[in-house]
């Protein structure tokens, strides 16, 4: 029988799955680990315990996120259900304000930006958030006033081959539609006969709504021809020197005359030109006006309480880009390059676009800025390219689809120039990055395949903290069952090359955020039998959860609880924490010390069953003794095959009633039982500091 001792010093791939058991000299299997519970990676790709959380405040945030309005000043902002809080780095309330109700608070959508910060909730409308001269405004989001009080807004037709047909061209008038197409949300919304909004200020039933014109409407023409027998309802026509563009809405052959509802020039054709549809020219013989005639040309606000408002947006190119529409989900917005409230169309280069897109009418779930414009449906990704010329027109814009698979409603993260989306499964992840390819520039990879367990109906994901201090890069995957998915890379995102490993806590994590160069989370916890949501700050220097930095022995927001208690590395014990937050007992420590939650920490390895002989290949192996290298820890724990041995801790010289100090060196543990699949784990038993640089395993063969 011959010795060897193999040893892993590289963690890159974190907690993989169970089914690796056999998978014998794979790079997955021998660059991760069988658990990593409440761990983290390392830019040197060694493993430690992850961050503790620093109690910041009560709250019932429904989510937080940052603002800065220059470059000298940042803040939090919390959503509540009816009002918004102004924070400072600490989560202190600097200002309230009020007067915010939203009609879906779990859908809202935020989009900030220097100037201002833009807040959409889908059943009731967009708002902007900005500070001025010291003071927060909170107010309507308005669309630019275009000549002739028009404002410019997007319009789309959600009725085609429906008519209608207005009462007269200025002032109050009726609108008759012929079909049911109105609602009594129609109410305070605009609507447009021939491009003319007409401001709808009552509802009379389905058909019939009393409007207010802007200015006045487009007039209708009778005009009398050679012959009118070729023309039909619906045509299209042009005269044929002063550019009359009109629509046909009535043919009285034998009489010879047709009536015209105007596209363009208002002054109608005149008498000694002829008039051309697709089909037939005739000479106008003579032009009478008339009252509006029923025109399918007319169409609606693309939100308004009538059709609801988007569910989401991003920003390109100079551009908002509005999508998600409740009536209309296959549409894209853009607004004009001139300004962001701007979405006057036309052909000009700066003019909006408003499309209808995707092939099936897919439902456009998430816009993200990546170089390129990324569309994430329910069906399909597409990118619009604008990488290549920096800009986005009415001419170039085209959405081109360069995968099958849809995401979910979740939205999606930016890492680098890639976006991290849950597939429409809600089971995996995958990433959406530029392709190795002539034929498609973007293309989709799966980032989950070998940490599918630790993925469980996932509720949101956080991007990484841009500025954050630290060198490693992490993002989050908060799951539905209130665990996190912690995601890691150390230089650039690659999917064959980023660890996953779970976090959990005493609770259930709600939410985490990237704020201020750092994370927050927002966190439920049983207080006195009833859940109570915290927000809580991840912090390096803290070994516990929801911990407090105090000069005295009490936790006021966690009455009920065990809490440990910290002073430096020195872990003192639990004490139960009273009604009042006061410690029932305590070490009687002077000065700072950190109390609260403890969280498990561990590290279950993968057994080394198989080893490659120079003379004999790959033969069978018993694994009889554990090497834990340790960098900078305390006291912890080794598991092997159910026997437990504590390491760390006091060594000869040092002095009772003083914490043991932080030592780096070789740990051993004889591995007896079960030697074939030996479960094998290292556990940080008590808070504290808890890096592995290496682990050994050494086997016989």
């Amino acid at each position: 029988m011959a010795k060897k001792v193999i040893t892993q010093r590289d963690f890159s791939f974190m907690q993989t799955r169970e089914d690796l058991l056999e998978a014998h000299g794979s790079e997955i299997r021998e660059r991760s680990l069988r658990g990593a519970k409440n761990m983290r990676l390392l830019g040197s790709r060694v493993v430690t315990t992850r961050p503790g959380l620093e109690f910041l405040r009560l709250s019932a945030a429904r989510q937080v996120f940052e603002v800065r309005p220059d470059a000298y000043q940042k803040f939090a902002v919390a959503v509540l259900d009816d009002r918004l809080l102004i924070l400072n780095e600490n989560a202190a309330t600097l200002t309230e304000v009020g007067g915010v109700v939203w009609s879906e608070p779990a859908s809202i959508w935020v989009l900030s930006s220097r100037k201002d910060t833009l807040i959409g909730d889908p059943g009731s409308g967009i708002y902007r958030l900005y500070l001025s001269g010291g003071t927060w405004v909170f107010e309507n989001f308005l669309f630019v006033e275009e000549p002739g009080e028009q404002r410019a807004q997007p319009y789309w037709s959600f009725h085609k081959g429906v008519t209608i047909q207005p009462s007269d061209r200025v002032g109050s008038i009726v609108v008759t539609a012929s079909a049911p197409v109105f609602t009594p949300s129609h109410v305070g919304s605009f609507i447009r006969y021939g491009g003319r909004e007409i401001y709808i200020e009552s509802y009379g039933d389905a058909n019939n709504v009393n409007g207010l014109c802007a200015n006045r409407l487009p007039p209708s023409f009778q005009l009398t021809v050679d012959s009118a027998l070729e023309f039909r309802v619906g045509d299209a026509v042009v005269s044929s020197d002063s550019n009359f563009q009109g629509l046909v809405a009535a043919v009285d052959g034998p009489g010879g005359t047709i009536s015209v509802v105007t596209i363009t020039n208002y002054d109608g054709p005149d008498n000694t030109e002829s008039i051309s549809s697709p089909t037939f020219t005739s000479n106008i013989v003579s032009v009478s006006p008339i009252s509006p005639m029923p025109s399918t040309i007319w169409d609606e606000q693309l939100m308004s309480a009538a059709h609801g408002w988007p569910r989401s947006a991003t920003a390109i190119a100079g551009r908002l880009v509005l999508m998600n529409f409740r009536d209309s989900p296959s549409v894209i917005a853009c607004s004009s390059s001139r300004a962001y409230n701007d979405f006057g169309t036309g052909a000009e280069d700066d003019d909006a676009v408003i499309r209808d897109i995707g092939d099936g009418s897919p439902r456009f779930l998430h816009g993200i800025s990546a170089g390129d414009l990324i569309l994430l449906s329910d069906s399909g990704c597409y990118f619009v390219n604008i990488r290549d010329s920096g800009a986005i027109t009415p001419l170039t814009f085209r959405a081109i689809k360069f995968d099958q698979r849809g995401a979910s409603d979740i939205k999606p993260a930016l890492v680098e120039d890639k976006v991290i989306f849950v597939e429409a499964s809600g089971e995996s992840v995958a990433v959406a990055l530029q392709a190795n390819s002539s034929y498609l520039k973007w293309a989709v990879a799966n980032v989950t395949l070998y940490h599918d367990e630790l993925i469980k109906n996932p509720v949101s994901i956080c991007s990484p903290a841009i500025n954050s201090p630290d060198a490693e890069k992490y993002m989050f995957i908060v799951n539905g069952d209130g665990t996190l998915a912690a995601v890691s890379w150390s230089t650039q995102f690659d999917e064959e090359s980023i660890g996953f490993s779970p976090w959990e806590t005493a609770g259930s994590f709600v939410d985490v955020m990237p704020m201020f160069d750092s994370y927050w989370a927002l966190v439920s916890r049983v207080v006195n039998g009833s859940p109570v949501q915290m927000l809580e700050r991840f912090d390096n220097d803290m070994f516990l959860d929801s911990a407090l930095m105090t000069t005295n022995d009490a936790s006021p927001h966690l009455p009920g609880h065990t809490l440990s208690y910290m002073v430096g590395d020195g872990y003192y014990g639990d004490f139960l924490a009273q009604f009042d937050g006061t410690l029932l007992g305590s070490p009687g420590v002077t000065g700072n010390r950190h109390i609260g939650l403890k969280f498990d920490a561990s590290v279950k390895v993968w057994p080394k069953v198989v080893v490659e002989s120079p003379y004999a290949g790959k033969q069978p192996a018993r694994v009889k003794q554990l090497i834990v290298s340790m960098k900078d820890s305390i006291a912890f724990q080794t598991i092997c095959n159910g026997v437990t041995r504590t390491l760390g801790g006091y060594e000869f010289g040092d002095i009772p009633g003083i914490p043991p100090p932080r030592r780096t060196k070789k740990f051993r543990h004889i591995v007896t039982g079960r030697q074939e699949y030996p479960d094998i784990e290292i556990v940080r038993n008590e808070p504290g500091p808890f890096t592995i640089m290496a682990i050994g395993q050494e086997v016989k063969y």
